[in-house]
């Protein structure tokens, strides 16, 4: 009985040190991201202000269930010079983010994205979305997100689907705005 109970023991210290090993905590999720050769942030520049630039995703994620659409927006600063609303850039941060929506951070990196424009267009993709935003209803909108913009080179005519990046539960309603390629 008495060698029962040690062979038990034995066991169960066995198993309570393996269990109890230390495991190496896992660096933030931001620190590994900024390790990362993908950008943290893709998406449009929709408003320049104060030396920071809104940069707006055009995919969606579920963040809950009752939110299944949600657009990361970031104020980024630490914008390189010559940056312009319509450009679709990739951004990489230094340190962490503000938490609010949108989120607050200083860019380490930007690569702005060479958008090729369609053959028979006279204007480019990033000049199409500057012309939207003279439309009052459309700078009116806090965060913009562009989920397509697309010429038809038959009409000459260029076709903007976005929404307004509101916090809400279920889908957020899409609109769509047609530019001239003048």
């Amino acid at each position: 009985m008495k060698k029962l109970c040690l062979v038990f023991l034995l066991l169960a210290s066995f198993f309570l040190n393996v269990c109890t090993n230390k495991v190496e905590p896992k660096q933030s999720p931001i620190a590994e991201t900024n390790k990362s050769s993908s950008a943290e942030l893709v998406g449009y520049i929709t408003k320049l202000e104060n030396q920071r630039a809104l940069v707006v995703s055009p995919i969606s994620r579920e963040i809950n269930q009752t939110r299944k659409e949600f657009y990361d927006a970031v104020w980024v600063s630490n914008m390189p010079q010559g940056v312009e609303v319509g450009q679709y850039v990739n951004v990489w941060f230094e340190g962490a983010l503000a938490t609010s929506y949108p989120a607050g951070g200083k860019a380490s990196k930007v690569v702005i994205s060479n958008i090729k424009k369609p053959e028979k267009a006279i204007m480019s993709q990033d000049e199409v979305i500057r012309k939207a935003f003279l439309n009052k209803d459309i700078s009116s909108i806090n965060i913009f997100v562009i989920n397509e913009v697309v010429y038809d080179d038959k009409s000459a005519v260029w076709t903007i689907r976005y929404k307004s990046a509101i916090i809400a539960d279920g889908p957020i309603e899409e609109h769509s705005m047609q530019v001239p390629d003048k």
